[in-house]
């Protein structure tokens, strides 16, 4: 995969952070994220399309109107990436700056995400 095409992968995986449709949700989820993809951050753990759709959101109802926004261009080698991100709440306010880790499936969709919050050695209450 060309870091142009894991680019475009990586935005529409955030693109479907900010999807408030479900069914719109589920169809870019389905071409991004693998049938049994592992997503964890500080807060949660889940595996699978359906409950990463539905973790979603959960993520939207608790942040309404946040919108999640790559900042780093996406890092990668071999099957892994990085790539930093944040979410806008709006009236210029904003989650802090927060990392993922992943790596690609066979198939050329995501598998795994692995989320920190916030800067390392820096502190954020996410519950």
């Amino acid at each position: 995969m060309t870091t142009t095409e894991l680019t475009a992968l990586i935005d529409r995986y955030c693109a479907a952070w900010r999807e408030s449709d479900v069914s719109l949700r589920n169809d870019i989820l389905e071409a991004v994220w693998h049938e049994q993809g592992r997503y964890s951050d500080p807060t949660v753990e889940v595996t699978g399309r359906t409950a990463l759709s539905d973790l979603i959101g959960e993520t939207q109802a608790r942040f309404p109107g946040g919108q999640v926004v790559r900042l780093s261009p996406v890092d990668a080698h071999h099957d892994s990436f990085r790539f930093t991100w944040t979410m806008r709440l709006g009236g210029n306010k904003q989650l802090p700056e927060s990392i993922d880790f992943g790596r690609i499936a066979e198939d050329g969709r995501i598998n795994e995400i692995t989320g920190f919050f916030g800067l390392i050695g820096g502190t954020v209450n996410a519950k």
